[in-house]
């Protein structure tokens, strides 16, 4: 009797049991078909459930290899990877429906979040490593280059700034560095090649001003003059643009005065009369006349 008594209570606990965990754990998928086991996946990938989701869509892949839905399931394996957080891992699964199911309706999507995990998984900080930056760059631009009708393409061209812009950035601080240690040709350097590649980010202006700058410091009036001259044309009402002013106004007036301290009194005149004529209300006019009274009496 007392055997029987506890043999119905074990299997009262048991059955307890199973209901608790059929309640609060995992659902039991296996008696689901591959449609159903997709879709139970999706309502997890939509509420927020994004570990069981890449459990579920696994499933599908692995074990229903020939099902219609499992380049849909590879697509959802790889955004629920993107979701979590996991870019590394979700970059794996896009580019495995890219190279697998290239007759799949996610296929563009495909192509264009692969470009999207590379860049998210990069550093937000422009001093590290950005390799990958370039990376996905060049992905967002094969992008468009494929798919030039796409409704993607604006949003891969602001990727593709924002990564540019990253990337300029990270030249022009090496640039201020060089500058801050008296290494100006150095600076320069950097200056001139985000000017060249980096055109359309917010630091070629501030490259080239800078470039102005290091020439000034070189001593080399003629130059940086021609700098801050195009720097006022090229980037119109830049908030620099009054400081460049001046250093036109300085570097013409330095190069003549240059002329005079080397004896070069003939380029020396002809210098201060320029300066007198492109600046009449400028300050240093009066000094420029103090100079050529001194040639003057050289002469004589």
């Amino acid at each position: 009797m007392n055997n029987r008594f506890f043999t119905l209570v074990i299997l009262l606990l048991v059955i307890l049991t199973s209901g608790i965990i059929g309640c609060g754990g995992k659902k039991n998928v296996s008696h689901l078909s591959p449609q159903e086991l997709f879709t139970y996946a999706v309502d997890r990938y939509e509420n927020g459930k994004y570990l069981r989701a890449i459990e579920l869509f696994q499933t599908v892949i692995y074990n229903y290899a020939g099902e219609n839905v499992v380049d849909s399931a590879q697509y959802y394996l790889a955004m629920s990877y993107y979701e979590n957080g996991e870019h590394q891992l979700a970059t794996v699964e896009f580019n495995r429906l890219v190279v697998n199911y290239p007759s799949s309706v996610f296929f563009e999507e495909a192509v264009f979040m692969r470009a999207v995990a590379i860049f998210e998984g990069t550093p937000d900080n422009y001093a590290l490593d950005q390799s990958e930056t370039i990376q996905a760059i060049k992905r967002f631009e094969d992008f468009i280059i494929d798919f030039p009708e796409s409704k993607k393409v604006p949003e891969a061209q602001k990727f593709i700034l924002e990564g540019r812009t990253r990337l300029a950035n990270k030249y022009y601080d090496a640039a201020v560095v060089y500058s801050r240690i008296g290494a100006y040709k150095a600076s320069e350097k950097y200056c001139q090649f985000v000017i060249d590649d980096y055109t359309d980010t917010e630091y070629a202006a501030l490259a080239t001003f800078l470039s102005g700058e290091m020439e000034y410091k070189m001593k080399n009036y003629d130059r940086s003059r021609e700098i801050y001259e195009n720097f006022i044309a090229v980037f119109a009402g830049h908030e620099k643009t009054l400081k460049a002013q001046e250093r036109i106004i300085e570097s013409a007036f330095k190069a003549a005065k240059r002329e005079f301290e080397n004896g070069n009194f003939e380029e020396a005149v002809n210098r201060f009369e320029i300066f007198k004529k492109d600046f009449p209300n400028n300050g240093k006019v009066k000094k420029a006349d103090k100079f050529l009274e001194k040639i003057q009496k050289n002469k004589t």
